[in-house]
């Protein structure tokens, strides 16, 4: 869906932040009320049951948030929901960086692996994991320590309880070696994108795309989770959306339905940060960041100060 800039900072000055927040917080729910209604009418009338919903979607989308808001919406209809994220199965990075320097599939002096793709995750671990679980066995779950790049097997515990969800989040979600292979009393497909542009009046060219608005979000996330600057988030994005065009937009095919996590405000808040994030750079340094990101098109939007945004908001992964 596109948008006008001109027409949003009407909207904005006139209406207020908090009036788009409320907008777009509703818009996000009403996709939500949707989903509920289409998973209860495949268990309302079973007694103990078995379903996996999988989340997917290119980086920066809401993965993680989305499916830990619907885990605690569907948990409040008296179903038993545990999160599994495919990021926590990740192979330690060494190990990854030199298996793929054997196999020819980065160079020799390469610093980083390619941790877009499926055998960057280990499978066969997770495979495992779930088999455990669906054999009502308690199953502890690895955890990936980003900062570190290493796994431990220190993670939650999970066990079924009768009447069960279990929801899968990753950029691999709808990649059949992950859904495949098992039973289950239904599967749920989702992927998920922001997919609203904006663009102004004055000129086609001047135009915020999803791309643009989805590295708005990870040099954020990456700041405030990783402590990796915008520079580093740069450095990483052409690796991520080679990923994206290679691995996961071919996948969508399989989704049974599309969930647009675009939010009516959050070109004013991500703008707003992206410009106070760059503006100690260096003319050189600022080239670089526009080649993911419009910096004058940012500087379109209204400026606002304060967002209250709910707790329980997809959009609050990407607030800092």
């Amino acid at each position: 869906m596109d948008n006008y800039i001109e027409d949003l900072n009407k909207i904005a000055e006139r209406a207020g932040i908090d009036s788009l927040i409320k907008t777009g917080e509703n818009a996000i729910n009403l996709q939500f009320e949707n989903l509920l209604r289409t998973i209860d009418a495949k268990t309302g009338s079973l007694g103990e049951f078995f379903g996996v919903i999988f989340v997917a979607g290119p980086s920066a989308s809401g993965k993680t948030t989305f499916s830990n808001v619907l885990a605690d919406k569907l948990r409040s209809t008296g179903i038993s929901v545990n999160v599994i994220s495919l990021d926590d199965f990740y192979h330690n990075t060494n190990y990854t960086l030199a298996r793929q320097k054997r196999l020819g599939i980065v160079p020799e002096d390469a610093k980083e692996a390619d941790y877009e793709r499926i055998d960057a995750f280990d499978i066969s671990k997770f495979k495992k994991a779930l088999k455990t679980f669906i054999s009502g066995a308690p199953t502890r779950l690895p955890k990936f320590d980003f900062m570190i790049g290493r796994g431990n097997d220190n993670g939650k515990v999970i066990q079924r309880a009768g009447r069960d969800v279990l929801i899968i989040e990753g950029i691999h979600g709808l990649n059949p070696k992950v859904f495949g292979g098992f039973r289950a009393t239904f599967k749920f497909k989702i992927y998920i994108c922001p997919f609203n542009s904006y663009t102004s009046k004055s000129s086609s060219k001047l135009r915020l795309t999803p791309q643009m608005i989805r590295f708005m979000r990870r040099a954020i996330r990456d700041l405030s989770s990783r402590n990796a600057s915008v520079l580093r988030t740069c450095e990483m994005w052409p690796s991520v959306r080679n990923g994206e065009e290679k691995y996961i937009k071919p996948a969508k095919k399989f989704a049974d339905v599309f969930i647009n996590t675009s939010y009516s405000y959050e070109p004013f808040y991500l703008c707003g940060r992206m410009l106070k994030l760059v503006s100690d750079l260096t003319p050189d340094e600022l080239k670089i960041v526009g080649q993911n990101v419009d910096l004058d098109v940012a500087k379109l939007f209204y400026k606002f100060r304060e967002y209250d945004i709910p707790c329980d908001s997809i959009f609050t992964e990407f607030k800092y």
